[in-house]
Formats: structure tokens, sequence, C-alpha cells
């Protein structure tokens, strides 16, 4: 048996055991009586029938539901004894078969009842939430892992019956395009949100789920503000009749005793049952509605539910300052207060106690409101939105459970369109990926492996684009012999068009070539021409860059990429060695040697098509192409083997030893650019090319300072010593400057007057 096989039966019996013990988990919280929902049981599948039956406000038929649950060990054990029958059992023990995976998703999904019906019944505060066990939530998790992975069994056992699937599924698992994208996760995000499964899903669905969610979010603020209006009226009534009551019953501790006790015996019953009820008063001191601007006192609890058939008892009192402000927002608005304190999640309805009196003033007998003191109802936000908060839970469980079933069925619908979609990609890609690999030179060209499989057997429009493909792959077969290579490669680059890009840019000219050739045959004269190419063509595409094209003796290469300078300096310098070993070579065998300059510059470019209508030409245009061509010719006048620019050297000093060479104008330009020798690579260089380097840089240092006795003895060593070229040249410069001393504003740049 394969491992893979055995892994899977190993999971299987791990899942088997899981169901077995989730009967006897504590999953779901539920209230031990309807009066104290405070007070919490928690609910086992095993005797969860029991358990919902005992509560007379649960519908029958909800509890007759639970008796599914059962079916979820039964499953478990199924599973267990099957193990000693496998060959027997066949595809009824399969883990990924059909039997097993549609077994399992009714069981998750009976068992998913046991956490459904619990909180669509129960679910009426956030209390319920924070009372859900441990092990209800991980149970939860581990029935959900199993039901994922058995609807997505389910699904691939019946798509793994499609042979044309099978093939795809090879097909994309060889696909180095998919497995970059894969790999990509920003570009593998993007391309999830174009896919036609997406579309549909956004198209049937999104617009259901959004009316549906529109309409429930209106419908459940409505009922949000519904309740809270019915409960405050209802607050509001009460805590005006207590201030009457008290007003009415002043000083009679007896009959306020009886009225609180009936409020209390009240609320036990009560749908909304307040929270607390309090009476502040302050009969000692005299506050008028109509004078708070000064000292307000302190109102003191007089009586209180939290205290019954005490007077007076030992609460905190009601601050002046809170008085004062419940007084002046009475006086203005002549209504109930109404507060809400987000960090209690309370709701508060306050009715001042005002009693009318008499007072002289003058001659006058003038009425005035004194304020003997508040009634104040407080209401837990979660006993009053306990209807509201159930029913927002049933919507948002319903809304889930609709969802997950339109996702099925779109997947469902949408294995019946995408997926002839999908083969008809994977027989194009082929068909494509031969091509490619004509046009890269991996392959022969040949019509006959170009075919295409017409796998779509629907009779609709999919069907009619396939046959229209097959009759161009058709087309296309018979054209291919007719074609080259070349003409296929630049027909891959699609229509004209340019860009900018960053490139750097290395140019080639072999010194000599034309001494070599005299007297050779044109034929032989091209051979040899084209082995020094192919060489240089040889290590230039070794180090990731591209030939762009041939004039004579002289070469075009551009690299690309975030080590693109790193790449042509290695590639110089390989050149250069090569042409190192030819050049011993020819002196060995008598025959004329060649020498080779190379010039290589970086920087952005036009790079695309350039031509006429019907002759186009890829390549590269600007400023940057064409001062690696004049550093190439450069080479001449300095007596160098590889010039390169600032912007290539800053790139590459840390892995190159390099000299600084010049100030230098190229003909054409005005501005100045600064070029250095690439000498060595770091790790190869020789103490003789380091000092050289040194030596030469001093040289140049005093000789743009114009201290030429310091520079010629700077450079007048390094001819000496090591037959410097470029140390010779600065030597005829300074002997022309000292007959001809060069003007005060000299700036030591070098102006080459010929290309």
């Amino acid at each position: 048996m394969k491992k893979r096989v055995v892994f899977a039966h190993i999971l299987d019996g791990i899942g088997s055991l899981a169901l077995i013990s989730w009967i006897f988990f504590p999953i779901a919280p539920g209230p031990l009586n309807f009066r104290e929902p405070s007070q919490f049981i928690l609910f086992s599948p095993y005797k969860m029938f029991l358990q919902v039956r005992s509560l007379i406000a649960v519908p029958q038929v909800f509890s007759q539901l639970l008796l599914f649950l059962y079916l979820v060990p039964l499953l478990g054990l199924y599973r267990l004894i099957s193990f000693f029958f496998l060959k027997k059992l066949d595809s009824f023990a399969t883990p990924g078969g059909t039997f097993l995976s549609v077994m399992r998703i009714l069981a998750t999904l009976c068992a998913f009842s046991a956490y459904v019906l619990p909180m669509l019944l129960f679910a009426d505060s956030p209390a319920w939430f924070t009372n859900v066990p441990l092990e209800g939530i991980i149970s939860f998790a581990v029935i959900t892992v199993i039901h994922i992975i058995s609807v997505i069994a389910l699904t691939k056992t019946w798509n793994n019956k499609n042979p044309v699937y099978r093939e795809y599924r090879e097909f994309k698992n060889s696909d180095s395009d998919v497995m970059n994208r894969k790999n990509n996760r920003a570009i593998a995000a993007v391309e999830v949100l174009f896919r036609i499964r997406t579309k549909l899903f956004f198209a049937f669905i999104g617009i259901i789920s959004l009316i549906l969610v529109v309409l429930s979010g209106l419908l459940l603020s409505n009922y949000r503000v519904t309740i809270l209006k019915a409960v405050g009226d209802t607050a509001r009534g009460q805590v005006e009749q207590t201030s009457s009551n008290y007003r009415i019953n002043l000083g009679d501790n007896i009959a306020m005793f009886e009225y609180m006790n009936r409020q209390d015996q009240m609320n036990k019953t009560a749908e909304f049952a307040f929270e607390s009820l309090f009476l502040y008063t302050n009969l000692k001191s005299e506050v008028y509605l109509d004078e708070l601007d000064g000292v307000v006192p302190d109102f003191q609890t007089e009586y209180s539910l939290l205290f019954p058939g005490e007077q007076y008892p030992p609460i905190a009192p009601l601050k002046g300052e809170t008085v004062r402000t419940y007084a002046q927002s009475f006086a203005r608005e002549r209504n109930v207060i109404t507060t809400y304190s987000p960090e209690a999640k309370t709701y508060g309805y306050v009715s001042p106690i005002v009693k009318i009196d008499t007072v002289r003033d003058g001659d006058k007998r003038i009425r005035r409101e004194r304020l003997l003191g508040f009634s104040i109802m407080y209401f837990n936000e979660d006993v009053i939105l306990r209807p509201y908060f159930l029913t927002r839970v049933s919507v948002f469980v319903f809304t889930i459970i609709s969802l997950y079933i339109a996702i099925i069925l779109t997947y469902l619908v949408g294995n019946y369109i995408v997926n002839p979609l999908l083969f008809l990609r994977m027989n194009v890609r082929k068909i494509s990926d031969v091509l490619s690999s004509m046009i890269s030179g991996q392959s022969r060209i040949s019509s006959s492996s170009i075919v295409y499989n017409d796998c779509v057997t629907s009779r609709d429009e999919l069907k009619s684009l396939s046959s229209e493909i097959n009759d161009m792959v058709t087309v296309i077969r018979g054209i291919v012999p007719y074609i080259s290579a070349s003409t296929l490669k630049q027909a891959e680059k699609g229509i004209a068009s340019t860009t900018r890009k960053k490139l750097t840019f290395l140019f080639t000219d072999i010194r000599g070539f034309t001494t070599l050739c005299e007297g050779m045959q044109p034929e032989e004269m091209v051979g040899i021409l084209n082995s020094y190419l192919d060489l240089e063509t040889e290590i230039i595409l070794n180090n990731h860059g591209d030939v762009d094209k041939f004039v004579g003796d002289e070469m075009m290469a551009f690299f690309e990429g975030p080590l693109q300078e790193l790449n042509a300096c290695q590639a110089a310098m390989e050149i250069r060695h090569a042409m190192m070993e030819e050049k011993e070579r020819r002196e060995k065998d008598g025959l004329p040697i060649v020498s080779i300059g190379i010039g290589i510059n970086g920087g952005d470019v036009v790079f695309g098509s350039v031509g006429a209508r019907d002759r186009m030409d890829f390549t590269s245009i600007g400023d940057t192409v064409n001062l690696a061509a004049r550093l190439e010719g450069a080479n001449k006048a300095y007596g160098s083997k590889a010039i390169i620019t600032d912007a290539v050297y800053q790139k590459i000093k840390s892995k190159f030893l390099c000299r600084e060479l010049d100030f230098i104008a190229v003909k054409g330009k005005n501005e100045p650019v600064q070029i250095y020798e690439l000498l060595q690579e770091l790790p190869k260089a020789q103490p003789k090319l380091i000092e050289i380097k040194n030596l030469f840089e001093r040289g140049l240092v005093a000789y743009r300072e114009k201290n030429w006795a310091k520079a010629t003895t700077a450079f007048r060593k390094n001819v000496d010593l090591y037959e410097d070229a470029p140390s010779a040249v600065f030597l005829e410069r300074i002997e022309h400057f000292r007959h001809a001393p060069p003007p005060k504003s000299w700036d030591g740049v070098f102006r080459m007057l010929v290309k």
C-alpha cells in the first residue's frame, strides 16, 4: 500500500475517533430557565435531545431534529469497523471515495445543527458567546475541517472520473506560468478575482446577498429603534409614575415601601426587566428650577430596589453637578431625561420630583417649582436588545448557510461552464508551447508537432469556438514549413511597439580584422568572423545578456534585470580572456593576431520596434546606446581594452578592479562623462594590476592639477615597469601641454573629435 494511501487511512481513522468523542463534548450553552437568562447550562450532543425538550419554550420539531446527531458517532464506528474489511468493502471504505465523502458530509451537517440550533434559540446577548466552552470551539473547528475535506474529496472524485480533467490537472501542474503565479501571492489573488467562477458568484450570489444584507440591515435597524422606543416609552411612564407617587405620598414611608415592592414584583415577570430603580431626594435644601446658578447640593438615595424595605440605603449620592445637569435639561425640555453609559452599557431614564410652592415676592405671591429629587430607572442594554440580538444572530446564521449553499451550487454550475473552457485553454497552450519551442530553437520546426485535440463535447458556442481554433491550427500547420526560425522569433514580439527601459549595453569591435583577412576568400573571411562572433555571443548569452545586432565585425548586446551591470562586466572579462587565449594560439601558429575593444554603459533607452510599416527592426535608441558605442571606439585613443561609465562603475566596484581613466566628451556631446577601465575581477586581481591602478590614478590627480612633473613621474613609472598604454597616452598629452599650456579655464576634459 502506498504511503499516501496509508496516510489517508490514518487521517480518516483520527477523524472517526473525533466524530465518536465529539458526542460527549460540551459544545454550547443554554439557559437554565428563561426567567434567569444569565444562568447557563452546557449542552452535550449525547443528551442534547433530552435537554432541549425539557425547555418548554422550544418547539418540539426543533428537539426532534436533534435525533440526527446520533448519526455522527455511528459514522465514526462504521469507519473504525471498516478498517478490518478494507478489501471486502472496497470503494465503501476508500477515504476519498464517494460513499465515505457523502456520509461525512451528512454527518458533519448533522453535527453543525448541534451548534446552530442553540445559537438560534438562545444567543440573545453577547454573554451567550462568552459562555461557549473551549471544547465547543475546538470541536466546531474539527467538524468544519472534516466537512471541508469531505466536500473537496467528493468534488475531486467526481472530476477525476473525467479523463480529460485528469489530463488538464497534469498540464496545470507542469505549467511553469501557473506555478509562477501561484508562488506570487499578489498575482494569484488578483487572478482569482477575474475567474469565471468568481464572476458567476458575484453576479448571481453577490447581488442577492447584497439585497439580503441591505434589507436585513434596514429591518434590524428599524427593529432596534422600535424596541428602544417601546422600552423607553414604558420606562418614562414608570419613572413619571414613581415621581408622582413619591410627591403624593411625601413623608409616608409605608406607602412608598409598598409601591417599591409592587415595582419589584412586576419587574420579575416583565419581558424587559429593569436593572435598578433609585429615588434620590433632598428635602432639607430648597432647590428651584428657575434658580440653578448657585451651589446645588448632593441628593441622597432615599429608596432603592437594591435594598428593599430600607430607607436611605448606603448608596453613593447623586452629585450636585449631575443634579444641576438633569434639572437644567428638564427645565428646557419638560420631558423625562434619557441617558446612556457606553462603559456600563445601560440606559437611564430620569424623572424629576417637582413640587409647586407658592412664595411671597413683596406684595405678590408667585408659584415656583421646587426640585425634591429624581426617580431614575436603569436598563441593561443586553436585556433591552435581547430580541434584536437573537434576530440578528438568526439572520447572520441563515445568511452564512445561504451563501455556503450558493457557493456549492455556483461551483457545480461553474464546472459545467468553466471546465470546457479550461480544457480548451489546455489544448491551445500545448500548441503555443510547441510554437514557442520552435521559436526559441529548442525543437525542430515540424508541422506534425502542431496537433489540436478537440475535447469539447457540448453542442453550444464553446463547441463552435473549438472548431474555429481547430481550423486556425490547420492553417498554421500549413504555413510553418515555409517560415524560418528567425522570422518566427521576431514575430513572437507581436505588434510594433516601444517602451522605456533601463538597460546596460556592451559594444565590441575586433581590431585588426581587416589585416587578418587580407588575401582570404570571402567565404573564409566570413567563417573566421562568425567563429569570433559565435564565441562572443555564447559568452553574452551565458551571462544573461542578449545580442541586439551585428554590424560587420562589431557587435551590440544588452543586459537587463537587477544585476545587469555585473552581468555585462562579467561578460566583458570573459570575452577578453577568450580573445587572449585565441591571441596566444595564433601567435604560436605564426598567424596574424587580433584584439578587441569593449564599451559598456547603462541607463534609460527607448526599446522597441523601429523601421517602416513593412520592414521593422527591434532595437534600442538613446544617448545611453550612443555613448556605449563611442566608448568602444575610445579604446583606440587610450590603448585600453574595456571602458565603462561611472554609472556602471558604481554598481560593480565591489566586484571588479577598475581604474579611473579620464573625463571625456565624445563626439556630438558637450557634456563630459567620467570613464573607467575595467581591469580584472577583484578575487583574481594581481598585485601588478593594483600597482598600475594606483600609479595611474596618482598621476591623473596631478595631471588635472597641472602638476606636470608629478604626473610625469607616476605615468613614466607605469610605462617603464608595465608598458601601460593609457599612461603613455597621458605622457604624450603632458608633453603637448608643456609646449602649449592649456587655458586657465581648462577643466581636464578630453574631447574626442572622431567616433
